[in-house]
């Protein structure tokens, strides 16, 4: 039993160190920007956790949830710590909500992963097992419980990486979709506001072609009545 604790013991470890928190970040105040995920605490204790919507040098707007439609204000001067996770740009000069990539997020790759990653790990695992409970010899060790703990152990650990694995395809694509999209938007803007210029451009040009005919129309008039006069 002692060793079959102590590789269930080795493999949770493993997991846990592999398998932690998304890691978070201290953030300076400056480098806030809206749209970042963050966990402010103040420096009277308060812990606040949400979503930026509007930062200036004085205070910034921290929207709590989706659904918040009075964001709160907190003074820089309040503020003790910002934390979160590493940005992500869109491409096009703006930061990717995290919301915004969990509505986009499907878990199409994590199931796939970790129903493959379950089968694989299996099979791994039980040969390691088989392997281990061969190479020890002591009548005091159940080999079914060192063959089955070290493969469901195996299979757990296998199930839950390639998990993780597809969690983060799956959070890649919806990023990428994103900044498709979000191109597309600032692409379309672009293009209509070229379309406005170029058809202020041509009102100008027709404006100017104008002027000109109406200024040459005036100096051959001129030129008559002085004609006329010295006839």
């Amino acid at each position: 039993m002692r060793i079959q604790h102590l590789i269930l013991s080795l493999l949770l470890g493993f997991l846990f160190f592999t398998l932690g928190c998304a890691k978070r970040t201290f953030i300076g105040y400056d480098e806030i920007k809206p749209n970042a995920l963050v966990k402010i605490e103040t420096v009277s204790g308060q812990t606040y956790d949400g979503e930026i919507q509007e930062k200036n040098t004085d205070y910034l707007l921290l929207k709590m949830s989706q659904q918040d439609n009075q964001p709160y204000k907190i003074k820089r001067e309040e503020i003790s710590s910002i934390s979160g996770r590493e940005f992500v740009n869109d491409g096009v000069g703006r930061i990717i909500s995290e919301w915004e990539i969990q509505e986009q997020k499907d878990n199409k790759n994590l199931l796939l992963y970790t129903i493959g990653g379950a089968g694989l790990s299996f099979g791994v695992s039980f040969f390691i097992g088989s392997l281990i409970h061969r190479s020890l010899d002591n009548d005091s060790i159940n080999d079914s419980q060192i063959l089955w703990g070290t493969t469901a152990a195996g299979t757990a650990v296998g199930a839950l990486l390639f998990a993780k694995t597809g969690n983060n395809r799956d959070r890649y694509v919806a990023i990428e979709k994103i900044r498709e999209e979000h191109f597309n938007a600032a692409k379309n803007r672009y293009d209509d506001r070229k379309k406005k210029h170029d058809l202020v451009q041509k009102e100008l040009e027709k404006e100017k072609a104008e002027q000109e005919r109406q200024a040459q129309e005036l100096k051959l008039l001129k030129e008559k009545v002085k004609n006329k006069k010295q006839n």
